[in-house]
């Protein structure tokens, strides 16, 4: 019998130097913390974040969420910090640590809430940075995983306006990576926040239009228009869902009423002018289309946009023509054939004068610009060399091909 207890004793007392011990880990950890000594401030809490005893105390992830976020405020504003040997990891175990807070936290402690705002703000300042640097080093998966952990952290620290900026870097990479179901999960979380960025409505836009879902495509023009007022752009989305859908009147009131809101704007307006042209292109209003990119390089001669434009509306017609043509039945006695081949040939002489202007215009930017539009002055020179020789101006055509075999080495 008193074997016994003195065996339950040595265990009660056994348990009890456990219980202490793991105390004196946050004491210390809380001391450390105080005395700014990171590393035996870190150690501590660590051991107190592993222990089976205390891994469920909240109070355990507050200070370890505090003291690695603490670590990079010190790795940062400090030449000579003793941590940093810690500087790749602190903002993830900040970050792991705060949401295990979080969860834990069932009594929602006034004291440690206003503290953590602190963490959230400074954890999510720090993904936010390390998604831009990976997105300008096009590492786009891993951009987007750091920009949707900034906006984690801002979320839950209140910061709405931050977490938004968050999440749009992250569609950003989404798009980049070609990651279309990301596009649609940032993005579309965007447009219920009633973003005015508007890449977050284009790119939408665009998406359901190549899935063929016309009516999603027209709900977030008319969230962008409804969403950004005034904006041109949401007019002019909005118009060319309006002819995605065969709406043609519907989709020229919108093209007007972008016009309209652009007409005092010598920058604007004739840009806009040729983007109209283009869309009246799809509903066939030929004659609407060259007149508006008439009036645009009137305003605005040297340019690319309305140029290659007008270029490419002739060329395509006349490819149009020539498809026409060799169908026409090779016992037709009508003459029809040889009236399309004809009528593709002055179409394509007609835009000849434009894409050699688009060409001039892209030889004419800086050097440094060019790297940016190749894929431009490849497409306008290849339609330029197949128009050149469609009218048997076989020298020019060479040339204009040369240069598209030179672009290609490059």
């Amino acid at each position: 019998m008193k074997i016994k207890n003195i065996v339950m004793i040595a265990a009660m007392a056994a348990a009890t130097l456990g219980v202490n011990a793991q105390s004196l880990n946050v004491d210390n950890a809380i001391e450390g913390y105080n005395r700014k000594a990171w590393k035996k401030a870190k150690v501590a809490i660590d051991a107190a974040a592993v222990d089976e005893r205390t891994k469920d105390d909240a109070k355990v992830w507050y200070y370890r969420a505090l003291i690695y976020t603490r670590m990079g405020d010190d790795i940062k504003e400090n030449p000579k910090s003793k941590v940093k040997e810690f500087a790749d990891i602190w903002a993830e175990e900040a970050y792991l640590s705060a949401l295990e807070y979080k969860r834990l936290d069932v009594n929602k402690n006034p004291d440690y809430i206003r503290n953590m705002v602190y963490v959230f703000d400074r954890v999510g300042f720090k993904y936010y940075e390390q998604s831009r640097a990976l997105f300008n080093e096009k590492k786009y998966a891993e951009s987007m995983q750091a920009a949707s952990r900034a906006a984690e952290m801002y979320n839950n620290g209140g910061e709405g306006d931050n977490a938004a900026e968050a999440m749009y870097v992250a569609g950003l990479s989404a798009t980049a990576n070609h990651d279309t179901a990301n596009v649609k999960k940032y993005f579309n979380a965007l447009l219920r926040k009633k973003t005015d960025k508007d890449q977050v409505y284009t790119y939408l836009f665009n998406i359901y239009k190549a899935e063929g879902n016309v009516d999603q495509a027209m709900k977030i023009a008319a969230n962008y228009k409804k969403n950004c007022k005034g904006n041109y752009k949401a007019n002019l989305l909005m118009a060319e869902g309006y002819l995605l859908g065969k709406n043609v009147e519907e989709g020229k009131k919108e093209i007007n009423a972008a016009l309209e809101l652009t007409k005092d704007s010598v920058n604007i307006y004739p840009t806009l002018l040729a983007q109209s042209a283009a869309l009246l292109e799809l509903t066939e209003d030929f004659e609407g289309a060259e007149a508006k990119y008439q009036e645009s390089l009137t305003l605005k001669p040297v340019q690319f946009e309305a140029n290659f434009n007008m270029g490419k509306m002739f060329y395509n017609r006349a490819v149009d023509k020539l498809t026409a043509a060799d169908a026409v039945p090779l016992d037709d006695e009508t003459g029809l054939n040889e009236k399309l081949q004809d009528e593709a040939k002055e179409l394509f002489r007609r835009s000849i004068s434009y894409l050699v202007k688009a060409v001039e215009f892209l030889d004419n930017l800086p050097a440094d610009q060019k790297p940016y539009h190749r894929a431009n002055l490849g497409s306008a020179l290849s339609a330029l060399a197949t128009a050149y020789a469609r009218v048997e101006m076989y020298d020019e055509s060479k040339a204009a091909n040369q240069r598209v075999m030179e672009l290609s080495a490059e």
